[in-house]
């Protein structure tokens, strides 16, 4: 399952042409509502209208459903009937998305704001999924409006008795100047929702938050204490700030026990302790904890040691449970040893360089010793490694044989064209089971003609193996910066 939410950008669709049987469309029937005169309302088939008013309510709201939200706003206005089965339909109102931009002039208006207050004023008791995004806040202003926008519409919901099933509010970054003087309103109407509003939600996305420790704590105990019981979905990457080590505190590891059916955990390893593991064995209901998606930052705290015992436990709890790491800057043999204990249920691993790299960094070592602990597990391997230099095909080779179920590999590094030829061989000869290859190539010179040509002729070699047992293929060659 993926977060959401994980938690993209959405652009504006093609108003839907929907005719009934004698091919009228309300689109047309709207454009002509609104241009024509009078006389030419008077020319308009009284058979066209008899077969308009003839619709049933539910066939009406199946029209309704195929508009995009501008043109049901829009075509409510026709007639009474439509207006009222427009606004007391809830089916047509589940859904809402609000995004707003920091460097819009648009948005640095209160029109947009009011719009978000009004829209949740008039349909927030139909909403399930609701989410807030707000793009690159360059003043404090922005920072305010957007603040005072979510607690008036929270607000509303709680009023309404609104039943939302999702609620998205991804990469806040409140760690930013720009919201010193809101930063703890925008906490505080976010926990008294929790606390004041229905416990039904099940899906919570809050990445990038970059909250401080004592307001994202009171976010957090609020939703657990009150409505753990039903959260199944929990997207907290980055949503302390990650300067503290939030395993070492007793207050996380305290609020975590009231979550109980969480299916999906998304936070980073400085969250991560054996007594959070611990907490989770204990409180979670059998099988319930399906997906866990870590991030280990450079510089976040990642030194705690976690024994093998702790992650036991939850598997023993959860046996489907399966692990997704993401390693950003993070490339020391040292620091994967102590991560990476072999009772990980370790399903997915990406280990990231940032373009920004420690040209010391060797991933060899961890390729050769640590992941062949995991092969039996292991089916997707991402590696970005433009910056090092440093080539490992032979290591990364022997890992791909050992991992049966190894079915996804990513490069972004100094792998030759040789590595390539030797994949497809093995895939011909039986030996992996790799179905999606994207490599980029990097060389050390300028010129890549050699290297085109050689995957030119690899690709023609194996062409029956790629079309017929690939599902993606994607390799070309690139120049590191």
């Amino acid at each position: 399952m993926s977060l959401s939410p994980r938690h993209s950008e959405i652009g504006e669709k093609p108003t839907k042409i929907l005719k009934t049987e004698k091919h009228f469309d309300v689109y047309t029937q709207l454009h002509n509502h609104e241009t024509s005169s009078p006389a030419s309302e008077e020319v308009c088939s009284e058979e066209e209208d008899e077969n308009w008013s003839r619709l049933p309510h539910v066939a009406l709201v199946k029209v309704f459903s195929c508009l995009e939200e501008s043109d049901k706003l829009q075509v409510q206005f026709v007639c009474k009937r439509w207006y009222s089965i427009i606004r007391h339909s809830p089916c047509l109102w589940r859904a809402k998305s609000f995004r707003f931009s920091g460097r819009d002039s648009r948005d640095l208006t209160h029109i947009p704001y009011r719009y978000a207050t009004h829209y949740v004023r008039t349909f927030g008791k139909y909403l399930h999924y609701l989410h807030f995004r707000l793009y690159s806040p360059v003043s404090s202003g922005v920072c305010k409006k957007f603040q005072k926008s979510i607690k008036v519409c929270l607000s509303h919901l709680i009023k309404q008795k609104a039943k939302l099933k999702e609620l998205s509010l991804p990469l806040l970054h409140l760690d930013r100047s720009q919201w010193m003087l809101y930063r703890e309103d925008m906490c505080a109407a976010l926990a008294n929702f929790f606390c004041k509003g229905q416990h039904m939600v099940e899906e919570v996305y809050f990445r990038g938050a970059r909250a401080p420790f004592a307001d994202g704590y009171k976010v957090l105990y609020a939703l657990g204490y009150n409505t753990g019981s039903t959260v199944t979905v929990l997207d907290m990457e980055d949503f302390f700030d990650g300067r503290l080590p939030v395993f070492d505190l007793p207050q996380f590891i305290d609020c975590m026990k009231y979550f109980t059916r969480l299916e999906e955990l998304d936070l980073n390893y400085g969250c991560v302790s054996e007594e959070i593991l611990q907490v989770l064995a204990k409180n979670l209901e059998p099988n319930a904890l399906q997906r866990m998606f870590i991030k280990v930052y450079a510089h976040d705290p990642h030194n705690q040691v976690i024994w093998g015992q702790a992650w036991t436990s939850l598997t023993n709890r959860c046996p489907n449970l399966t692990v997704e790491m993401l390693f950003q800057r993070v490339m020391t043999f040292g620091e994967h040893f102590r991560i990476l204990c072999p009772q990980v249920p370790l399903t997915e691993v990406i280990f990231d360089g940032c373009y920004i790299a420690d040209r010391d960094w060797q991933i060899q070592p961890t390729l050769a010793s640590i992941l062949p602990h995991f092969k039996e597990k292991l089916t997707k391997l991402c590696i970005d490694l433009p910056d090092t230099n440093e080539v490992f095909d032979n290591e990364l080779l022997y890992l791909v044989q050992s991992c049966p179920n190894l079915t996804l590999l990513k490069l972004n590094a100094f792998v030759s064209t040789r590595f390539v030829s030797k994949l497809l061989e093995m895939k011909q000869e039986k030996k992996c089971n790799i179905t999606i290859l994207r490599a980029r190539l990097f060389v050390r010179d300028y010129d890549t003609a050699a290297e085109e040509r050689d995957l030119e002729q690899i690709f023609n070699k194996y062409r029956d193996i790629i079309t017929d047992e690939m599902e993606d293929y994607y390799v070309t060659c690139g120049v590191s910066m």
